[in-house]
């Protein structure tokens, strides 16, 4: 692999709430930061996903284990940038980011954590958010459209074979 991709798990918070919704849901807040073989800095955001425990379990609205994953293209319905829209049919489907870990735990396929837009815990249903700005204190993240598509261009113009995302847990 020729990039490495290392979300750092930072921050939970609690009663996060998407206007002008009422339901109430918590977040984690990470820092997601892409280097080249040299080990340069070259793409930096912010990541949300739900509050912990972490799982394998599929259909659960939670935050995935800490380990490495491969990522690939698939296409899905999640909230992905225009230039990665496309019509199927009376269906939008973006090409999104899959994440996978095949040699390890091939069932995890079914768990279909994709990286994609939006800015609270309640747009997350257990994937990955990125954003360019992080709240100061409520546990949401900004600008995620402009991150999404920095990061899907990166893989796009790179290869999505060279890239690997490894998550960490908060440090205690």
């Amino acid at each position: 692999m020729r990039y490495k991709v290392i979300l750092q798990r930072l921050y939970e918070y609690s009663n996060v709430r998407k206007p002008p919704h009422i339901k109430l849901e918590d977040s984690t807040i990470g820092s997601f930061v892409v280097y080249d073989e040299g080990n340069n800095e070259i793409f930096k955001c912010f990541s949300l996903e739900n509050i912990g425990p972490s799982t394998d379990i599929p259909n659960k609205d939670k935050r995935i284990m800490p380990r490495v994953y491969s990522i690939e293209w698939s296409e899905t319905s999640i909230a992905v940038p225009k230039k990665y829209k496309n019509k199927v049919g009376n269906k939008n489907l973006g090409k999104g980011l899959l994440l996978t870990c095949d040699r390890e735990l091939p069932e995890f396929r079914h768990r279909r954590i994709l990286i994609h837009i939006g800015n609270y815990p309640q747009d997350t249903e257990g994937c990955i958010l990125l954003g360019m700005y992080k709240s100061s204190k409520d546990g949401v993240i900004n600008n995620s459209t402009l991150a999404v598509q920095t990061f899907y261009d990166l893989v796009a113009k790179y290869g999505v074979e060279n890239f690997q995302l490894e998550i960490r847990e908060i440090e205690q």
